[in-house]
Parts: structure tokens; C-alpha cells; sequence
């Protein structure tokens, strides 16, 4: 069920305040005098409806109005006995009940209106506008999706909605009100009937409606959160009926081409390459659908920690990254920025899958390390496709190693040639070897060791400074200054550890030899 709150009160003020401003008329009930010769209805009509308008009570108003109805169903007085109909309804909040006597008042035409003596078609527009809005109101309170009619029921409330816009619109404006006071009295109805046609074309999966709608609603209201929540999920939902097929990120194990031998040239890391505009209208909806969601978190909105679930996977759903940490950062810095403003700016984007994974499939160690140190735009997008992947067979010259109570940690210089390896002093790489079972693995017991936990090679301790290492490791995280690219999970060669004392001995490697 919507149990979006609107107040009906102000709404009726301001109809009554335009009428009687742009043209006076008497009360329905009072206009209508004793019938003279050429009037359209008889005495026993005329009184019968008075019985009905002057009824105090609500109950016995609604059975007065049942009785007219059924002694006179032709009669020309029968639209205002719907009218009076639905205001009892109403003030009793039997709200299903409103809505079938709005929709017989509705259903009359202007003519068959304007035939009753002093009603004009001014007062048939503010009547109109009336009973649209009352019926708006009563939807959101009783609407409820599992109701067997509720596609029916949508779809009516939609065109309502829709049509009470269009009646705003022809609202005469009063001789004594500004443009800008008239406009900011047409607001509240604006703000109902635009979040009612939103609402109802959402759950009638029409996503392009309902954003239109609810875009109108936060035009004059930016900071309504629900509906900013509202609006972001529609956008996803069309994003995803839009986005063509796209290839998924490699998983891990799946890496980028690293040089087996320092010696291998390296390729520079690629950009990836424009989308069509079938794709690049998919990313603004996703970008579109990430802003608002966001702006509903940063306005504190109901139910924030939900929000922040759903925002979080479907930016993962979208990007794929295998670091949450970044992903983690990247919608907080979101959230920050949509706080700011309510609309997002054009230069704002998020890679998706699809571009992260071509990044991933051209670029290598050494291409990774020459993006990561120019930095800009080119540095996040390799970090954010190369992040958490594992580099088999990295070549390099250990600088320093320092041992640890369960690993050692090695300062590793890798290079594209082995005369460049030979010739590095400063460590480019940071490799962690786990020598013991790390703690928390050891914690969560032997199931969860074997599944997750980093090799252990405590064999990893003969590795000596400036002797050649060559591993495979999993990329977790870079320092700028000074440039350190991280490793974790590391498995070094078994051919580059030397054996124990005692053992027969093996020809030693230089670094970087082949």
C-alpha cells in the first residue's frame, strides 16, 4: 500500500479562492432555487437533492444520496449528488467508496454540467480539479498491489493523476495574484498529481513514465528522499531493459597477460574504446539511477541502511570489481557529491563491466605499474580493473625482505628487461609470503584455511637480498609515494628458493636471467 501523506485542505482553499476570485458563484446546494417553468428538473427533484446537500450527518447524507440515485437516475442534478457523495465518503475515510462516486462525477461531461442552472464552466473546471485531487489522495491511502485488480486500478489512477495536471493547467489565474504567487499555489497539486501518475506508472513497470513524474515532483520539491529512492530504481529497472548483452569481468585466476620473463616487452594499458549509443544511453540511466539513490541516503530518507544495501549491489552489479573496498569508496564519495546538488552533473560516470574488463584483457604488470604511476583518470580505471586480480609468474630483484612472526615481507623491483632488474635499487613491489598459517585463518578453523587463506611457505625464509623471486600474487592495493604496488597471497617458485644447508647444491640463478 502508498501511504504517501497529502493534505486535501489547502488544495480546496486554493480552488475556492480562484473561483470565487475569477468569477463568484453561489455553493452548488444554494444555487440551486425552486424550479420555475424552464428549469431542467422538478420540485420533487430539487427537493430531494436538498434533503441530500443539507444533510449534517455523513451516513445519512450518503443514504439520502442512494435515494436520489435511485428515484431519479436521470435526473440533471444527478453529477451533484455524486459530488456530495464523495465528500461524505471521504470525511468518513471510506476512501475505495470516494473514489467510485469521483469516478461517476468525472465520468459526466461538461455539457450535461453546464445545463444546471449557475454552474459555469469555471466552477465545472475548479469542481473537477477538486475531485482529482481528492481522488489522488484517497489512491495513495487504499491503493494495495496484491488487490486482484490492482493493473485496473493503476492504470485509472494514472490517467487521473494526469488528467487533474491538465485541469491545473486550465485553472484561470486570478486578476489579483502574480505569476509567481499563482504558481506556488498550484504547487502542492502539482506535487500530488505528478508523484501519483509516477507511482502508479512504476508499478505498471512503465519506468520512462515514472520518471518523467517523479522528475516533476522533485522539480518542486528536491528534497523529498522517498521519491528521490523512487526515481533512482526506476532508472535501473530501464537501464536494465536497455543495456545490451555485455561480457562478464574475468573472475579471479583469470588475469591480465603478465611477461613470463622480465625480458617480454610490455604493452601499454588500454583505454577502453567509446561505447554505441545504445550503451552510452544505458550508463546515464545507471548513472542517473546511482545519483538518485544516493541523494535519497544523503537526505536521510527511510529506511537508509536498506538503501545502501540496494545502492551497493547494483553498483557491483554495474562495475563487477573484484576489490569491495573500492567499490565501498566509491559510493561513499557518491553519496558525498549527491548531497551537494539534486541533479547529476554531466561529467559524472562510474566504468562499467564491460570497460573495466577491457582494460583487465590488455594490460600486463608492466603497463599496470606505468598507469598506476602516471596517476589521473587512466590510473583509476586500471586500479579499478586490475584491483584484486592475481599476476601469475612476476619476475623481479629482492631489495630488502624483512621476516615477520607468520610471513616475510619482500621489497621486490621488477623491471621490462633483466639488465634493468639487475641495475634497480628501489622496490616497485611489496610481496608478502605467508611462512605460517595466517592467524584469522588458523581461527575460523581448517575448512576455512584451505579455502581461503594465502599459501604458506616457510621455505620462502631462504630468500635472501638481492636474489631473484619469482611468484604469483594477488594485486590488493598501491602507495603513490613513495610508488609501492602491494601483493598478498603470493606462491614463490619453488626454482628460485634455494635448497638447505646440507642439501646438494644447485647452480645459482643470477636475477633476471633467463
Amino acid at each position: 500500500m502508498m501511504r504517501k501523506s497529502f493534505a486535501a485542505n489547502g488544495l480546496l482553499v486554493f480552488v475556492a479562492a480562484v473561483l470565487s476570485l475569477a468569477a463568484p458563484l453561489a455553493s452548488a446546494q444554494d444555487q440551486q432555487q425552486p424550479p420555475a417553468a424552464k428549469t431542467p428538473y422538478t420540485l420533487a427533484e430539487y427537493n430531494a437533492f436538498q434533503a441530500c446537500a443539507s444533510q449534517t450527518d455523513p451516513q445519512a447524507r450518503i443514504q439520502s444520496c442512494d435515494d436520489f440515485a435511485s428515484k431519479f437516475p436521470n435526473s440533471v442534478l444527478l453529477p451533484l449528488v455524486y459530488q456530495t457523495d464523495y465528500q461524505a465518503y471521504n470525511q468518513l475515510k471510506d476512501y475505495p467508496k470516494t473514489i467510485d462516486a469521483i469516478d461517476k462525477f468525472l465520468a459526466v461531461p461538461d455539457d450535461k454540467l453546464t445545463v444546471i442552472p449557475g454552474v459555469t464552466k469555471e466552477k465545472v473546471t475548479g469542481d473537477r480539479l477538486q475531485a482529482l485531487y481528492i481522488r489522488a489522495v484517497a489512491f495513495n491511502q487504499v491503493f494495495n498491489e496484491k488487490d486482484p485488480n490492482a493493473q485496473d486500478e493503476l492504470t485509472k489512477a494514472r490517467q487521473a493523476a494526469l488528467d487533474g495536471l491538465k485541469v491545473l493547467g486550465e485553472l484561470p489565474k486570478p486578476a489579483n495574484m502574480t505569476d509567481d504567487q499563482f504558481a506556488q499555489q498550484k504547487k502542492p497539486p502539482e506535487i500530488l498529481f505528478n508523484y501519483t501518475a509516477g507511482s502508479a506508472a512504476f508499478q505498471l513497470k512503465d519506468y520512462k513514465d515514472a520518471i518523467d513524474s517523479f522528475n516533476a515532483v522533485l522539480a518542486d520539491k528536491s528534497d523529498d528522499a522517498a521519491t528521490y529512492f523512487r526515481l533512482g530504481v526506476a532508472y535501473l529497472q530501464l537501464a536494465g531493459q536497455q543495456t545490451p548483452k555485455q561480457p562478464q569481468t574475468p573472475p579471479n585466476g583469470q588475469p591480465p597477460a603478465t611477461p613470463a620473463t622480465p625480458g617480454t616487452p610490455a604493452t601499454a594499458g588500454a583505454t577502453a574504446a567509446a561505447p554505441d549509443p545504445a550503451q552510452q544511453q544505458a550508463n546515464d540511466l545507471y548513472m542517473n539511477g546511482f545519483w538518485a539513490l544516493a541523494r535519497s541516503i544523503a537526505l536521510k530518507g527511510p529506511g537508509e541502511a536498506q538503501m545502501r544495501t540496494y545502492l551497493r549491489a547494483q553498483m557491483f552489479n554495474y562495475e563487477q570489481p573484484a576489490c569491495g573496498t573500492l567499490l565501498d569508496q566509491q559510493m561513499s564519495e557518491l553519496i558525498q557529491l549527491a548531497g551537494t546538488t539534486p541533479t547529476r552533473p554531466a561529467t559524472y560516470s562510474l566504468p562499467s563491466a564491460a570497460d573495466l574488463s577491457k582494460v583487465l584483457q590488455s594490460s600486463n604488470l608492466l603497463s599496470i605499474l606505468s598507469d598506476l604511476q602516471a596517476g589521473g583518470d587512466k590510473g583509476k580505471m586500471t586500479w579499478l580493473a586490475v584491483c584484486g586480480q592475481e599476476i601469475p609468474d612476476v619476475v623481479g630483484k629482492i631489495i630488502d625482505a624483512t621476516p615477520g612472526t607468520d610471513s616475510i615481507d619482500f621489497k621486490v623491483f621488477t623491471a621490462a628487461t633483466g639488465e634493468e632488474i639487475q641495475a634497480g635499487t628501489t622496490p616497485n613491489l611489496d610481496v608478502t609470503v605467508w611462512t605460517a598459517p595466517h592467524a584469522d585463518a588458523v581461527a575460523a578453523g581448517a575448512a576455512a584455511q584451505t579455502a581461503a587463506s594465502a599459501p604458506v611457505q616457510p621455505e620462502a625464509a631462504r630468500l635472501e637480498k638481492g636474489s631473484e623471486i619469482k611468484f604469483t600474487g594477488t594485486l590488493t592495493s598501491y602507495d603513490t609515494q613513495p610508488f609501492l604496488v602491494h601483493f598478498d597471497k603470493c606462491k614463490v617458485d619453488a626454482s628460485v628458493i634455494p635448497q638447505e644447508k646440507g642439501a646438494p647444491k644447485r647452480k645459482p640463478r643470477r636475477p633476471g636471467a633467463r
